[in-house]
C-alpha cells in the first residue's frame, strides 16, 4: 500500500505532503477521502498522484511516492526491497526512477497495475473474457476443479505444441519436391567423391614423394657403395681391439632404411600421377564447398537425415493428426467438466454482483455464459449484460458504479493488494444512493486502500482519513483533518459556506 506521497510545484500545489505520526504511519487498507469547494484542486492532486505511477505527465519539479506491496521487481532487473520508492523528475522532460535506479514510464506502468485500479479511466479488460474467468476461477470450490484446471492448461500446451509441429510438416510438404531432389543431389555429389578421413594428406604426400623419385634412386644405388668397405671396416676395429657390435647394428639400420626406400620407390613408379591428382582436385573441390573432410562428412550425415525425414513425412503427419485427434477429445471432455464448476460460479458470481449492484442503484445484470473455440482457458466466453446492452455502451458513472460491484463480488476469493484511485464516483446521486456507495467502498476498504475524491457528506463520513483541499488566492493546500475538522468540513458539504448548526448536528450524526 502507499505509505508517504510527496509533490513540490505541482501546479498550484507549492508542496504536498502525506504522511502520518508515529501512532498512524500509513495509509494502509482503509477509506481515504478527499473533500473540498469545487476548483480548490482535488482532481488535480489524485492527478499528481497517479502521475508518479505513469499514469500521467507529471507538472511537478518533484513527485515521490512511498509504496510496502510486494512486488515482483526482479523480473524487471530491481531487487526486491521491503519498501519501493517511486519517483518522477521533471528537467526538460519527465524521469521515473524506482529505489533511485532509472526507468521507463512503460516499466513503470507493467509495475504498478499489479497494485493500482484507476476507476476513473474507462478501463475495460477486467471485464474481458480472460479476466472474468479468472474470477470464476478463483470462485469454483474444490480441489477437483483445480486439478482439472492444472490438467488442462497442460495438456493445451502440449496440444499447440502438436499444431505448431503440424503446421512445419505442412509447409515441409508443400516444399517437399523441390528440396528432395535438391538433397538427393548434393548428396550423390558427395557420395559420388566417397572422401575418407586423412585421404587427402596422404595423397598429398604421395604428390611430395613423386617429385623426389628420382633423386630417391640415385641416392640408393650411391648408398649401397658403402657395403664395399663394410668388411675393411670390421678388420680395422679388430686390428684395435674394438667391439665390433655397435657398427654391426648400424649397418643393419641402414640395410632396412634402404629396404624402406626401394619399398617406397618401387611403390611410387607404380602410382598413376594422373589418377592421384584427378583424386586431389575431387578432394579439394569438397573442401573448397565445406571446409575439411569433417565438415563435408558432417554435411552428408546430416542431410540424409534431413532427406529420411522429408520421406517419412506423410506418416509423421498422420501420428500427429492421430495425437491431434485424441488430444482434443480430452481437452473437450475436460473444458466440459470445468465449465459446470464456472456456470455455478456465475450463478454465485450474479447473485454477489446484483446484491451489490442494488445497493449502487443500478440495473441488475447476468453473468452469461457461452461456449467458444477451445482455447487456453477452457471453451467459454463469459460477458456481463446490464438490461440487455452490452457493458460498453453505459455511461462512464455507470460502468465505474459496476467495477464497484465487482470488486466487491469477488473480495472474500482476491488475495491480491490493491490501491483504488475513485474521482467522484458517488457525482450527482442522492443522498440514500450516495450512503450505499459509501458503506460498498467502506467494505472494499476491508481489503483494498481507497483514495476518493468525494463531493457528499456520507462518503467523507465513512473515511478513515479525511483530507481537505482548499485553495487561497492562486495556491492549493492539503492537509488532515482531525474529527472537530471533519464536523465543520462535512456541515460544509451539506449547507455550503454558512454552516447552520442543523448542518452541524446532522454531520455529527453521520460520524457517529
Amino acid at each position: 500500500m502507499i505509505e508517504r506521497v510527496y509533490l513540490k510545484n505541482y501546479v498550484t500545489f507549492d508542496e504536498v505532503e502525506l504522511e502520518f505520526s508515529e501512532v498512524d504511519l500509513e495509509f494502509n487498507n482503509g477509506l481515504v477521502v478527499f473533500t473540498g469547494p469545487s476548483g480548490a484542486g482535488k482532481s488535480v492532486l489524485m492527478r499528481g498522484i497517479l502521475s508518479i505511477f505513469g499514469y500521467f505527465d507529471l507538472n511537478a519539479k518533484l513527485g515521490e511516492a512511498v509504496v510496502d506491496n510486494k512486488l515482483d521487481l526482479e523480473k524487471y532487473g530491481f531487487e526486491e526491497e521491503d519498501v519501493v520508492i517511486f519517483k518522477q523528475i521533471k528537467k526538460n522532460k519527465n524521469r521515473f526512477f524506482i529505489n533511485n535506479q532509472a526507468v521507463s514510464k512503460k516499466t513503470i506502468r507493467q509495475i504498478t497495475d499489479q497494485f493500482i485500479a484507476y476507476l476513473s479511466l474507462r478501463e475495460i479488460k477486467e471485464f474481458e473474457n480472460e479476466a472474468l474467468l479468472d474470477v470464476l476461477n478463483k470462485m469454483c470450490d474444490g480441489k477437483d476443479f483445480n486439478e482439472k484446471f492444472l490438467l488442462y492448461e497442460t495438456l493445451f500446451k502440449k496440444f499447440i505444441d502438436l499444431k505448431k509441429e503440424l503446421e512445419k510438416i505442412e509447409k515441409l510438404e508443400k516444399e517437399a519436391t523441390e528440396k528432395r531432389e535438391f538433397l538427393k543431389f548434393e548428396l550423390d555429389k558427395i557420395q559420388a567423391v566417397s572422401p575418407k578421413i586423412g585421404e587427402f594428406e596422404e595423397l598429398m604426400q604421395i604428390k611430395k614423394d613423386l617429385s623426389k623419385i628420382e633423386k630417391i634412386k640415385e641416392k640408393i644405388v650411391e648408398v649401397e657403395r658403402i657395403f664395399e668397405y663394410e668388411g675393411a671396416v670390421y678388420e680395422l676395429l679388430d686390428m684395435m681391439g674394438e667391439d665390433g657390435e655397435f657398427f654391426s647394428t648400424a649397418m643393419n639400420e641402414l640395410r632396412v632404411a634402404i629396404d624402406k626406400a626401394t619399398q617406397k620407390s618401387e611403390f611410387l613408379e607404380n602410382v598413376d600421377v594422373e589418377e592421384v591428382l584427378d583424386r586431389l582436385s575431387q578432394l579439394q573441390d569438397l573442401i573448397r564447398r565445406y571446409g575439411s573432410i569433417e565438415e563435408g562428412l558432417r554435411y552428408y550425415e546430416e542431410k540424409k537425415e534431413e532427406l529420411n525425414k522429408l520421406e517419412n513425412l506423410s506418416f509423421e503427419k498422420e501420428h500427429i493428426n492421430k495425437e491431434i485427434k485424441n488430444l482434443q477429445k480430452e481437452l473437450y471432455d475436460l473444458a466440459e467438466i470445468i465449465s459446470g464448476y464456472r456456470k455455478k460460479a456465475a450463478q454465485k458470481l450474479g447473485e454477489k454482483l446484483n446484491f451489490y449492484l442494488s445497493k449502487l442503484y443500478m440495473p441488475h445484470a447476468k453473468v452469461e455464459i457461452s461456449e467458444c473455440e477451445l482455447n487456453a482457458f477452457g471453451k467459454d466466453k463469459v460477458e456481463i449484460i446490464i438490461n440487455d446492452i452490452d457493458i460498453n455502451t453505459i455511461s462512464t458513472g455507470e460502468f465505474n458504479r459496476l467495477r464497484v460491484a465487482m470488486l466487491a463480488s469477488k473480495l472474500e476469493y482476491e488475495n491480491e493488494e490493491k490501491t483504488l484511485f475513485l474521482d467522484e464516483i458517488d457525482a450527482n446521486l442522492s443522498g440514500e444512493e450516495s450512503m450505499s456507495v459509501a458503506e460498498v467502498l467502506k467494505y472494499l476498504s476491508q481489503k483494498y486502500q481507497i483514495f476518493a475524491i468525494s463531493h457528499q457528506p456520507q462518503l467523507a463520513s465513512k473515511a478513515d482519513k479525511h483530507f481537505l483541499v482548499e485553495k487561497k488566492g492562486n495556491k492549493s493546500y492539503v492537509k488532515a483533518l482531525d474529527k472537530a475538522q471533519r464536523v465543520e468540513e462535512i456541515a460544509r458539504i451539506i449547507g455550503g459556506k454558512e454552516v447552520s448548526d442543523k448542518a452541524l448536528e446532522y454531520a455529527k450524526e453521520l460520524l457517529k
